[in-house]
Parts: C-alpha cells; structure tokens; sequence
C-alpha cells in the first residue's frame, strides 16, 4: 500500500496524469476535494492531465500526517491518510486551511494493488473554517 501511494505521490510531482491514474482500476470512482466526481481511469488521466498543464502544474502533494490502513478482506484495503495539502512551488508546509483528509480503498487482483475509490475532503472543525 505504501508503494502505491508513493507511486500516486511520484506521477503528481512529475505531472503526469496516467501515471497518476494508472495507480487506480479502470473502473475507479474519485471524488476530488471541491466534490468533482470522476469516473474511471480514462477521464481520471484526462482531468489531472489537464490539471497539471494548468492550475497544478508544479505542484506535489506533502506527506500525509497520519495514515491508517485495515483489510476488511485479504484483497480490499481502506486507507485514511490526513493532514494532506497540495504544496505549490517554493512552498515548504501546509497551511492549515489547506489540510484534508483523504479515504482510499484499494483492491488486490492478480497479485497487484490498485485504488478503486478515492474521497477527498477538506478538514474543518465545527464552529471554525479550519483546522488551525
């Protein structure tokens, strides 16, 4: 699970949108943070390619704070990672009200882990705009 990510973490800071989404099932449903629902590992590729031509370019993802992993089954997975931001160029931390919370299932076929469906959500505590 841990080489997945980093396989996720390595295709955003190259800007590489298939690289990216070939970390998921061709089959994948991904909800980005401002609640954008992509379907599948085709329009996956497309949308962060376009994203890293444009908005994102430059950018890479921090290192999550705190990441939990369990296997429901011996080939599904459920990761939480939090305390995730996307980290601009010349930025070196997060600024709290960038931190999110991000919920991964991935499921093994052929002896290989995929992620299958991806959440993104942006902290906030209740009675405050952020985390801070």
């Amino acid at each position: 699970m841990a080489r997945l990510l980093a396989a996720q973490s390595a295709a955003w800071a190259a800007g590489d949108g298939a690289a990216f989404a070939a970390t998921f099932t061709p089959d994948a449903d991904f909800v980005s943070v401002i609640g954008e629902f992509i379907r599948g590992r085709t329009e996956l590729a497309a949308v962060m390619q376009e994203g890293f031509d444009g908005f994102m370019k430059g950018t890479r993802l921090c290192d999550p704070e705190t990441t939990t992993i369990r296997f429901p089954t011996p080939d599904v997975a459920v990761m939480v990672t939090s305390g995730v931001c996307v980290l601009r160029p010349g930025m070196a931390g997060c600024r709290p009200e960038d931190l999110s919370v991000q919920t991964r299932v991935a499921v093994r076929g052929a002896g290989e882990w995929l992620f299958t469906t991806f959440q993104n959500t942006r902290i906030r505590r209740l009675g405050g705009p952020s985390a801070d």
